[in-house]
């Protein structure tokens, strides 16, 4: 008899290896999935990833998306378990059963990606989901296709084509495929079918220039001048902006500490702890800030006192109000929303602002919540222009 068992799995990055990988749901004395838990190496782990439905197709293994809540998850797990006994129980006595396979849609597969996304608060991966499905699925409209099984690599192939006669640089390109891969393995589509990414010249790490966050300091309100200070003198990644609270904060020693928050779901991207030192200058703005929103525990929280996952929605609607777009992107084109404004790249303008300042590489490393050395040097944009001239003319040859 076919194995008909559909086990209940969580796709995660593995804290050690830094790589994907799959192990079985855990569940509670009662029986319940424990959100956020699985078994791995006879332990119960907590971890962060979503949701697969794991079946066989005579020998052949095959996953199903199931989203981040684990009790729909669950629930979808006994849905298809049942239909699936009934069909061997039918085969059994004899009758004849039309299987409906529920195919799944590029759409609903797009919207059940986006919604996890945002569920794991990855504010920026989700609005360029939202993106890149969108201009996938207009793709696969012209070549009337709508299911995900429907997919071969032909199609990915005419999505690049399609992008690269739109004026997509080498770059974008591949990042728009590293997105569109990540939806379609999430969907369940046959790894077969997609092809590697493009490659393309890496280009130099972007940074804020001293004009630009002077101009968007100049034209913030309080809240959007708190955001970029924090980016840019503090390093936080997105979710750590849209996690941080005031308790975090260390008025005596001057330090901010970046920690996980289980009451909305959060962990460290590293799982460590890390203190950051606070520019004194900050710290005060962060001071006033407090004083001003009683009764508010994130320092970013919004008014319902819930974390901001709009964050870089506002960063790109005050870079327009400050006439800072860039006018050649696609996002300038199609929403006048500029591609060249992130609250990550305060991240990398940080790091590279401490390097060049001269603190050590491993202190960095340390502030910036890096598992390793190479992922700092990854952030750092050479010295340019007048700097770099400076410097080169101060040499003894």
């Amino acid at each position: 008899m076919e194995n008909r068992s559909v086990t209940l799995m969580m796709r995660y990055k593995d804290a050690v290896t830094g790589s994907w990988t799959r192990s079985p749901a855990a569940r509670g004395g009662n029986g319940r999935v424990k959100p956020g838990y699985v078994l791995t190496g006879g332990k119960t782990v907590q971890v962060e990833g979503h949701y697969q439905l794991r079946m066989y197709e005579g020998r052949k293994v095959k996953y199903i998306a199931a989203g981040t809540r684990a009790d729909a998850a669950d629930a979808q797990r006994k849905r298809l378990e049942q239909r699936e006994t009934a069909l061997v129980v039918a085969a059994d006595a004899g009758l004849v059963v039309v299987k409906d396979e529920a195919r799944l849609t590029l759409k609903g597969t797009a919207s059940a990606y986006i919604v996890d996304t945002l569920g794991r608060g990855a504010t920026e991966a989700a609005e360029q989901a939202r993106l890149v499905t969108s201009e996938f699925i207009g793709v696969c409209r012209k070549r009337k296709k709508e299911y995900i099984d429907e997919i071969t690599r032909d199609d990915i192939y005419t999505f690049w084509t399609t992008l690269r006669a739109r004026g997509c640089g080498p770059r974008t390109v591949a990042n728009k495929h590293a997105r569109l891969n990540s939806w379609l393995k999430f969907a369940g589509l046959d790894k077969s079918m997609i092809p590697p990414k493009p490659r393309y010249e890496d280009t130099l790490p972007t940074i804020y220039e001293p004009d630009e966050t002077a101009t968007l300091l100049a034209n913030a309100d309080k809240y959007m001048e708190v955001c970029i200070l924090i980016g840019l003198k503090c390093g936080l990644r997105d979710q750590e902006l849209q996690h941080l609270e005031f308790s975090d904060l260390n008025w005596a020693e001057g330090t901010l500490r970046v920690q996980g928050k289980p009451r909305w779901g959060f962990h460290v991207k590293t799982w460590e702890q890390r203190d950051i030192p606070v520019p004194d200058a900050a710290l005060a703005v962060l001071r006033h800030w407090e004083q001003a929103r009683p009764g508010q525990t994130l320092v970013l929280g919004t008014s319902g006192h819930n974390p901001n996952t709009k964050l870089l929605l506002r960063l790109k609607g005050l870079a327009r109000q400050a006439g800072l777009n860039c006018g050649r992107c696609d996002g300038c084109h199609e929403r006048g929303e500029c591609r060249e404004f992130t609250l990550h790249k305060f991240r990398r303008t940080y790091i590279t602002t401490l390097l060049r300042q001269g603190i050590d590489l491993r202190t960095v490393q340390a502030y910036a919540g890096h598992k390793d050395i190479a992922s700092t040097m990854r952030y750092l944009r050479p010295a340019s222009g007048t700097e770099a001239r400076s410097k080169v003319n101060a040499v003894t040859w």
